[in-house]
């Protein structure tokens, strides 16, 4: 389809949009075992029928898209909140936060108590310097220490996200954060921090510029702070019934939550399945 702007990409967000989450579950929980229902499959599907493209576009890195969201045989994924871009079966674009910024952020984070977990391509580490372990996602690497994360970890991370409760650790160091990060809710008591510049919108318009395709004829689906930059990359967007208020009020139409399958009614509304 490169080329053809006859045919519509669709980006989508995963957690809260193409899988629900319980919230009787904590947040690290739902990452890990919310799936993809069989409408949002059949979704996808039929997207793939008519000849359209649909994106994966997520928080996520790339080592915590399981299995199921890649059965969705999605054209690409947009990765790390729009650090990295993932076409074709290879990483095409990669942005890291620079070693020399990601250790200062820990060695602030050591000194406040911050803990974090840190997202890269390869590795999702939480770092811990009260101590402690970590166990809701299967694989992380658990560190409490700069040292730890040296010798535990590639140092090649995008962004890290946190519980509300580090907020107020954080405020102290707001200066340093909003000099360097774009800081983004997720909704449902966590947040994330991003390189400044590095967004869902960048990953969009990298991915566009990779299908050669124009912004006419192109959709988003999101639900939390961090999609906004993605819903303003694209033609229409579109907000899911459990958005936080923000990206509803900035969306062109609101479907049906994501428990109520809003992505699959959402893309029938739009005649696009």
């Amino acid at each position: 389809m490169q080329g053809n702007d006859a045919n519509a990409v669709i980006f989508f967000d995963v957690d809260g949009t193409i899988v629900w989450h319980d919230p009787a579950n904590n947040a690290a929980e739902n990452v890990a075992r919310a799936r993809p229902s069989a409408a949002v499959a059949d979704a996808f599907a039929r997207l793939r029928a008519r000849g359209h493209a649909a994106i994966i576009c997520t928080g996520r890195p790339l080592c915590l898209v399981q299995q199921p969201l890649l059965d969705l045989e999605p054209a690409g994924l947009v990765l790390s909140a729009g650090a990295c871009l993932y076409m074709d079966g290879r990483v095409i674009e990669e942005r890291m936060i620079d070693e020399q910024l990601l250790v200062e952020t820990l060695l602030r984070f050591t000194d406040l108590g911050i803990e974090a977990v840190f997202e890269g391509t390869n590795t999702f580490a939480a770092y811990l310097p009260n101590g402690g372990d970590y166990t809701d996602i299967p694989g992380t690497v658990v560190t409490h220490s700069l040292e730890e994360m040296r010798d535990l970890t590639d140092m090649r991370f995008s962004k890290f996200s946190f519980t509300n409760d580090m907020l107020p650790k954080l405020a102290q160091i707001s200066d340093f954060i909003d000099a360097h990060y774009g800081r983004y809710d997720l909704g449902l008591g966590t947040g994330e921090c991003t390189l400044l510049g590095v967004d869902k919108g960048a990953g969009v318009r990298s991915a566009l510029s990779y299908l050669q395709h124009g912004v006419h004829n192109t959709y988003a689906f999101g639900d939390s702070e961090n999609d906004l930059p993605m819903l303003r990359a694209v033609e229409t967007p579109v907000a899911m019934g459990n958005a936080l208020d923000s990206v509803k009020a900035m969306a062109a139409y609101v479907t049906d939550t994501a428990e109520h399958d809003g992505v699959a009614t959402g893309l029938e509304h739009f005649g696009l399945v």
